[in-house]
């Protein structure tokens, strides 16, 4: 049974790291440039690199399911199997992600 789970993770794995990440408007600005390097640095390996999930939750139409406030919270303390992020992230960071995932995904 566990190598079943292994290739089931694997292959959840492999199909994320092979989804296109959305591409930034040419004049997209600092932060959400930053949030777009935290996500694909931090965050891609679990929601995929477009967001639309694997071993996380998608985080496409996120801001139909949590405010602003809820989401940050969720990426600062965690919930569930995610990792808390406030001892990772700056809190600007933090910011430019959340920012990211409402707006780019």
């Amino acid at each position: 049974m566990p190598r079943i789970a292994a290739v089931a993770l694997a292959f959840t794995m492999l199909a994320t790291a092979c989804s296109q990440a959305p591409e930034l408007p040419a004049n997209a600005d600092a932060e959400l440039i930053e949030g777009s390097e935290i996500f694909r640095a931090r965050c891609a390996s679990c929601h995929g690199s477009s967001g639309g999930g694997g071993i996380g939750r998608p985080l496409t139409d996120i801001e139909a399911r949590l405010s602003d406030a809820e989401q940050r919270s969720v990426v600062v303390n965690g919930r569930g199997t995610m990792p808390r992020f406030a001892d990772v992230l700056a809190e600007h960071e933090i910011d430019a992600v959340v920012r990211y995932t409402r707006e780019a995904l």
